[in-house]
């Protein structure tokens, strides 16, 4: 197998750089086990079927989580578990058998020890884990298949936006949903990203850095970005965000920065609905949060015809000091959240 170039390390940003080996399954509902025990093969294109169903009807769903080398050189990988327990909800959600959690887990694992010289040097990047689920079964009509594919590949990666450590984004709020009422929104389903994406991009070519959605039945209430679950600090130094339902991913860094807020950084914490006239008028930051994502400060939020800035970035950096250590092996790992690959 040939080895593929190992990029300069103070040149990542967030695209794909190829990697040397892939982890592929094979499912069928008409076995027992539905999945095949998978194995690694080199990093290649994939055959499939043009009538693969996921092809036409969307069928596919995918996760994201990263591995990072520690100041001594292990590498750690970060609540891996959660990713695995929402990869088999979202399978289900589309009506895909679950992957099962110890195979996902063994699928990761694998991918980063093969690719192990892809892991970026401490403090350079991490190694960004993408595992996807298709219906690859050929099928013409609209019904549940039986067949299916598991991919999980990784790519060195460094900051998502381009412009790194400034200050904070630009983001432009858009009055209508990410996703549909009672639709597919707490899954990690791809159609939610598709939709975005030519929503954004007219905003981004202004100059946005990223679009911020409401609800699709009130229209007034924040829930999403493109890709992250959304924090208010109120000026009263109180920590929102708005709760989990159907048009909101249950993110595990949005599980994970409220843990920490409540049970280490000892802030007043709610889970409610979070007004975007409530953010404009009374909000003292706002970031954003997800595994690509990091934590993102907000320094300009745009609506209608209004432009708030926000200066102040004291509580989400308090809570990134934390995260960030908990993941590369800095700080003590209180609830046993990394794990050494």
């Amino acid at each position: 197998m040939t080895k593929k170039t190992l990029p300069e390390w103070d040149q990542l940003g967030f695209g794909l750089v190829e990697t040397d080996e892939i982890y592929r399954a094979l499912g069928d509902r008409n076995r027992d086990p539905i999945w095949e025990p998978g194995r690694l093969g080199p990093f290649a294109e994939i055959a499939l079927s043009p009538a693969a169903a996921f092809m036409s009807y969307g069928q596919g769903v995918f996760e994201g989580l990263k591995a990072r080398r520690a100041g001594d050189g292990r590498i750690l990988l970060f609540r891996p578990e959660e990713n695995a327990r929402r990869f088999g909800r979202s399978a289900e959600r589309l009506g895909m058998p679950a992957f099962p959690d110890e195979e996902f887990l063994r699928a990761v694992r694998e991918v980063v020890r093969s690719n192990e010289r892809f892991v970026p040097p401490a403090g350079s990047g991490s190694f960004y884990l993408r595992p996807v689920m298709l219906a690859i079964e050929p099928r013409l009509g609209l019904s549940l298949c039986d067949q299916f594919g598991v991919t999980v590949y990784g790519s060195p990666v460094g900051s998502y936006f381009a412009k790194g450590n400034r200050a904070g984004l630009r983001v432009r709020v858009l009055e209508q949903g990410r996703v549909v009422p009672g639709g597919t929104g707490a899954a990690k389903a791809m159609g939610n990203y598709a939709g975005t994406i030519p929503l954004a991009a007219p905003w981004k070519a202004r100059g946005f850095d990223d679009v911020l959605f409401l609800d699709a039945r009130d229209v007034r209430f924040v829930t999403e970005t493109v890709g992250s679950n959304v924090f208010a600090v109120t000026r009263s130094g109180t920590l929102v965000t708005p709760p989990l339902d159907d048009q909101i991913l249950p993110g595990v860094t949005r599980d994970s920065v409220l843990r920490i807020a409540r049970e280490l950084a000892g802030l007043d914490v709610e889970e409610r609905p979070l007004p975007i006239d409530e953010v404009m008028e009374e909000g003292a930051e706002l970031f954003f949060a997800g595994t690509a994502y990091t934590l993102q400060s907000v320094a300009e939020l745009s609506f209608r015809e209004e432009r708030r800035e926000f200066t102040e970035t004291d509580k989400r950096d308090a809570l990134y000091e934390i995260l960030d250590g908990i993941q590369t092996g800095r700080r003590e790992d209180p609830f046993a959240w990394v794990g050494k690959v």
